[in-house]
């Protein structure tokens, strides 16, 4: 069972980078033992795993002590030896980690971790452009987390020379009843605050969602819109009945989701690998506070929930961007290009920042992929609902065009 046989090729690598293929060489034949309910077998492996991994080694033997850590958590799960866990319990994905903590806010300032940085700058800069002519705007955020993001949105909003001042920008930040509602509303006066020291017209409200799984507390009616004098920007999901000018969708580029647990395990394996390196290359010297939170608090957190939890316990269910836009086509929803200006901001950030050659920035269709040495982590698209464009007909395809 234990006898896993290693690539001769390895011969050359150093001791450090052997010990992190054999760990991760023997997490894989655990999580397979695992999934086949051998679970002596896969104690027997996970012990080997533990004497490779360490909670303060290298980012591989961290990766690999989380890991190891998820795979007895699942095995006490399967065996009835670890009770239910409350499937409202927050377990954000790490990409709304980096929105409320302090840590990686201060790091994403600096510049120093542009895989990040980047969808941010990108989302702004395609709100930017789709309220040139508004002058009331209103953002609803479904994570705002520390609400830095919109922080940019004003700056980039009183640098437009050629505009007319904005009257009014309103931010709606969804909470729902398990949120932390103190925090939000921290967030709403720190961004209030900004906003007068600019100059700004400001308004923020919050929406609690009651029950997460009741649509009908999710109205348009609640947001206190003014259709005829706004334009109305969703960052993320909102009901169709709100017909946003603009919808930025910013998603953990991962396929976590899948019912079978080897599959899910190899997919979160490479995933959080390259999260973890990422996080490792921009924290790792200059906070290593920051870097052992982000890393044991919360990617901890994420990775115990997709490994050891199943059905309704297991809410971190990222999917790639493909699935995203067969779901929005689903509700006539047509995807927007980004602009050649957003592409010359990436270009400039990864120049620019530490470490930033590793960030890796592919095109997808009209979207942009964000990624740490070519793994894939966060996309970023922009969507309109199809009634706010008409149908250009006259060939055998059919042709959206924007008015």
């Amino acid at each position: 069972m234990l006898n896993i046989p290693f690539d001769p090729s390895l011969s050359h690598l150093s001791k450090d980078d052997v010990r992190s293929v054999e760990l991760a060489e023997y997490l894989l034949a655990a999580a397979e033992r695992v999934g086949d309910r051998q679970f002596d077998h896969a104690a027997a492996l996970l012990n080997l795993c533990e004497s490779l991994a360490s909670k303060t080694g290298n980012a591989v033997q961290r990766l690999g002590y989380c890991f190891c850590q998820a795979l007895r958590e699942k095995i006490a799960c399967d065996t009835g030896k670890k009770p239910p866990q409350d499937k409202k319990r927050s377990v954000p994905d790490y990409h709304e980690s980096l929105l409320t903590s302090d840590f990686a806010v201060k790091a994403m300032q600096r510049g120093a971790m542009p895989m990040f940085q980047v969808p941010h700058m990108v989302g702004i800069q395609a709100i930017i452009e789709n309220v040139t002519k508004a002058n009331k705007i209103h953002v609803i955020d479904l994570k705002i987390g520390n609400g830095h993001q919109w922080v940019a949105l004003m700056q980039g909003l009183m640098s437009l020379s050629d505009r007319e001042p904005v009257e009014l920008l309103r931010v709606t930040a969804v909470a729902t009843i398990t949120s932390n509602q103190s925090s939000i509303k921290d967030t709403g006066n720190r961004l209030a605050s900004f906003a007068e020291s600019i100059e700004m017209p400001f308004q923020f409200n919050i929406v609690v969602i009651i029950d997460e799984d009741e649509a009908s507390d999710f109205r348009p009616d609640r947001f206190d819109l003014d259709p005829v004098e706004e334009a109305l920007v969703a960052l993320m999901r909102v009901m169709r009945g709100l017909n946003p000018q603009l919808m930025v969708v910013t998603e953990t580029e991962a396929n976590n989701n899948s019912p079978h647990f080897s599959a899910r395990f190899v997919d979160a394996l490479f995933h959080y690998g390259a999260v973890f390196d990422s996080v490792d290359a921009c924290m790792g010297k200059d906070d290593e506070e920051g870097r052992a939170f982000m890393e044991g608090v919360m990617m901890g957190r994420m990775i115990s929930n997709v490994v050891a939890r199943e059905g309704e316990e297991r809410v971190v269910r990222g999917v790639k961007l493909d699935v995203w836009r067969a779901f929005f086509r689903r509700f006539e929803m047509v995807e927007r290009r980004l602009s050649s200006v957003a592409w010359q901001q990436v270009r400039l950030v990864r120049e620019t920042a530490p470490n930033g050659e590793f960030c890796t920035v592919e095109r997808d269709g009209k979207a942009m992929v964000i990624g740490w040495k070519g793994t894939p982590l966060v996309s970023i698209s922009t969507w309109k609902f199809f009634r706010s464009a008409r149908l250009v007909s006259g060939t055998k395809h059919l042709r959206i065009e924007f008015e």
